[in-house]
């Protein structure tokens, strides 16, 4: 059952912690955090556009779900994509996915469209191992792509979804092949 906040603060809302940019530096060489989603273990995953200095970077942070402390970076194994953004996953199917925006020093000034043709702007969906947190394949949606919010379909078992790309338009529907 679902039950509102306590009378006495309802109206009075405010903020349980605040995780610094330093810290997100500090324990994961990240910056720019974008899209978070709770897992089932109580921690909670956030995809990251790029690094401290502006650059793009495809990681991703964790963090402790009681205490919000930065446990540090999700992925493993060294390789990661240039470019982050939004991210789902399906553990059933023992994937995560995600896509790529932008390099954060690029987005700053708003959107230019030479940076599309000078790599700023991202063009893949990244498939994940869930359970290794190891990247695999890296799924080249071609130039101009912009792939951002990216979802698979509303039912537990579904090894499908789709994804929407922000230039093109267009909207590229993933499954998982044999």
């Amino acid at each position: 059952m679902w039950t509102p906040n306590p009378p006495t603060t309802a109206r009075a809302p405010r903020l349980h912690k605040v995780v610094e940019p330093l810290e997100l530096f500090q324990k994961g060489n990240v910056a720019n955090p974008h899209t978070s989603h709770c897992l089932g273990t109580g921690d909670i995953l956030i995809s990251c556009l790029g690094d401290p200095a502006g650059n793009g970077k495809g990681s991703f942070i964790l963090l402790d779900g009681e205490t919000f402390e930065v446990k540090g970076n999700w992925e493993r194994g060294g390789k990661v994509p240039s470019l982050g953004y939004d991210f789902w996953y399906q553990p059933r199917h023992n994937v995560l996915l995600s896509t790529e925006w932008g390099v954060p020093k690029a987005l700053r000034d708003g959107f230019n469209p030479a940076d599309v043709g000078k790599g700023h702007y991202g063009r893949h969906v990244n498939v994940w191992d869930w359970s290794s947190h190891v990247l695999l394949q890296a799924l080249d949606l071609g130039e101009g792509s912009i792939p951002l919010e990216i979802r698979f379909l509303h039912e537990p078992a579904a090894a499908e979804g789709f994804v929407g790309c922000a230039l093109s338009g267009a909207v590229h529907r993933f499954y998982k092949t044999q």
